[in-house]
C-alpha cells in the first residue's frame, strides 16, 4: 500500500525555528525543505518580498515511522492564524486513482467545504484541500515518490 496520513502544521512564520526545534529536540530528519524563493522558480504567481523569501513553503520531517509536514500558512489564506487553524491532516498515495476517490468520497457529502478543488499544480498531479463537517481540514496528494 501506498498510502499514509501525516500531520499538517502551519507556523504563521515560525516554521524554520519549528523545523529547528523538532531537529534538536525530537531528532527529527529534514527529509524537504522548500523556501518561497525556491518555490518563486516554478511558480511565478507567488509574489516574493524581502520580509517572506526566507519563509518556507513546504518541508517533511520524519520523526520514527511519522512525518509532519510544517510550512508558514494556513490552508485557507484568507483565513486568520489561530491555534487550532494551524493542524490539517494530509492524505497522500502514489496511487492516483485512490486519491481521486478519497476526494469523491469526502466531496459527496453536502457538508464538506471544498478549499481548493483537486487539480494539477506545480508541486502535484492532484492536490486538492477540504474541509470536514468538524472543522478538520483534509489535504489530499498524490505523491508518485511514495512508490
Amino acid at each position: 500500500m501506498t498510502l499514509e496520513i501525516a500531520v499538517f502544521l502551519s507556523m504563521n512564520g515560525k516554521a524554520y525555528e519549528a523545523i529547528n526545534f523538532y531537529k534538536k529536540h525530537l531528532n527529527a530528519k529534514e527529509l524537504l525543505c522548500v523556501t518561497y524563493s525556491d518555490m518563486a522558480k516554478r511558480d511565478n504567481s507567488l509574489v516574493l518580498t524581502e520580509g517572506n523569501k526566507d519563509y518556507i513553503s513546504h518541508s517533511v520531517l520524519q520523526l520514527g515511522k511519522t512525518k509532519l509536514m510544517i510550512a508558514e500558512e494556513t490552508m485557507l489564506p484568507s483565513e486568520s492564524y489561530n491555534v487550532g487553524n494551524n493542524i490539517s491532516l494530509c492524505i497522500q498515495s502514489a496511487n492516483l486513482a485512490e486519491i481521486q476517490n478519497y476526494y469523491n468520497n469526502l466531496t459527496s457529502d453536502d457538508r464538506v467545504q471544498i478549499i481548493t478543488p483537486l487539480a494539477k499544480n506545480v508541486f502535484s498531479e492532484a492536490y486538492g484541500i477540504v474541509q470536514d463537517p468538524y472543522g478538520i481540514q483534509i489535504q489530499l496528494m498524490y505523491d508518485k515518490r511514495l512508490k
